[in-house]
């Protein structure tokens, strides 16, 4: 057995994303990610930070107001913070999905 620490790339997969979001997160995260509204802020493998949203238009089309969320590694497993989520809900909203898809188009083109 390796010693070595799952990444978030590692931990992140369509099939995830699919099973953490409500169906309307995923509508609106991939339409935020379609249209570029991912800046990577930190890029390292135990932790992905990104401002995410900012767009102009609909929700449906992507809009959404612009929130820091990051994605990262613990002993348990994947894990996510988003400035939209109000206190401590553990929900992953449009910006966790839109950050998770952004790293994987990153990663299939690395």
């Amino acid at each position: 057995m390796s010693n070595q620490k799952e990444t978030v790339t590692d931990l992140i997969s369509q099939r995830i994303i699919q099973k953490l979001a409500r169906p309307s997160d995923l509508r609106y995260g991939r339409a935020i990610n379609d249209r570029g509204g991912v800046e990577f802020i930190t890029l390292e493998p135990s932790k992905i930070e990104a401002w995410i949203g900012g767009l102009d238009g609909s929700v449906a089309e992507g809009g959404s107001q612009r929130r820091r969320t990051q994605l990262f590694t613990t002993s348990k497993g994947l894990s996510w913070l988003c400035a939209g989520n109000p206190g401590n809900h553990q929900i992953f909203c449009k910006h966790c999905v839109a950050l998770a898809l952004a790293i994987l188009d990153r990663s299939a083109k690395q």
